[in-house]
């Protein structure tokens, strides 16, 4: 289900396999951090396992701001 899920993703929005794996793999972090737990075990058990191409290990969302932009960069200006 999660090639699926990838591949629909791909043609919706245009993007590479490749392309659309990466962005299915940011989905389900966004929903693991923001989802009880027994959901997004269920989400994951139903879909299966990822592609070796999505699990690459990107930078932690937490040191981003809420424009993508690293929050190293944003100063305080009060």
């Amino acid at each position: 289900m999660m090639d699926e899920l990838i591949q629909t993703v791909a043609r919706a929005a245009s993007l590479s396999p490749e392309q659309a794996a990466l962005a299915v793999a940011a989905m389900l972090r966004f929903f693991t951090a923001r989802l009880p737990s027994a959901l997004v075990g269920e989400l994951h058990a139903r879909l299966g396992p990822a592609p070796p191409s999505s699990l690459s290990t990107p930078t932690p969302a937490s040191d981003h701001g809420p424009n993508g932009r690293s929050n190293a960069a944003v100063t305080d200006r009060r």
